[in-house]
């Protein structure tokens, strides 16, 4: 089994590299990659770092789909974070912070995406991924899309405190796995990113 687990932010701090910082326009991008991706098969977790619990989400929950949320800010364990500009840093502890408290993840392929992008028909290029160690997207200097195998997922999403670009440690850790799924470029409908002013059309 897969399961997406989408990193989202709703109220932004003093990260590094954001051009998105209104709350509304953030929650308005969120909602409609979730409902597209509530349309898929897959198990799918949206982990939420700021405090926004997506209730308007809540009559979906089941056994394939899952909200995870709480507060960097005011978690304890998650104190060091706090004055911390780099995004790449509260991705890995929320992505951490997801897998040891869901209720859905059992052991399945564990596959990231940052919360604002939907990608139609995902499910056709991920149909033969029991046999990879992890899948990375097409432009393997980006992160928008990584994942690993259960077994491999403390190795892949260790945290790590002293980075100041995400995408680099995650190219140098799936460096070191044997079996790795490059994606095709994906084409995804017209999304605004997080941290320029950019709309994307491919990943």
């Amino acid at each position: 089994m897969v399961v997406i687990i989408l990193t989202t932010t709703v109220f932004v701090q003093n990260k590094c590299y954001l051009y998105q910082i209104s709350a509304e326009e953030r929650i308005a991008c969120y909602r409609k990659s979730i409902e597209q991706w509530l349309n898929t098969n897959l198990k799918i977790i949206v982990v939420e770092n700021s405090g926004y619990p997506f209730n308007e989400f809540n009559e979906f929950i089941s056994e394939r789909f899952e909200i995870i949320c709480f507060n960097e800010n005011t978690l304890p364990e998650a104190s060091y974070l706090i004055g911390n500009n780099s995004k790449g840093i509260s991705e890995l502890f929320s992505i951490n912070y997801c897998i040891r408290n869901s209720k859905i993840i059992k052991n399945d392929f564990i596959i990231k995406i940052t919360g604002r992008y939907f990608i139609p028909n995902f499910e056709e290029y991920i149909k033969k991924l029991n046999t990879y160690d992890a899948l990375v997207q097409n432009d393997t200097n980006r992160c928008e899309i990584v994942g690993c195998n259960y077994y491999h997922r403390n190795f892949l999403f260790e945290i790590n405190t002293d980075i100041n670009h995400i995408e680099f440690l995650y190219t140098s850790r799936i460096q070191k796995l044997d079996k790795i799924l490059i994606l095709p470029k994906l084409q995804i409908p017209p999304t605004q990113i997080g941290g320029l002013n950019e709309i994307r059309y491919s990943l």
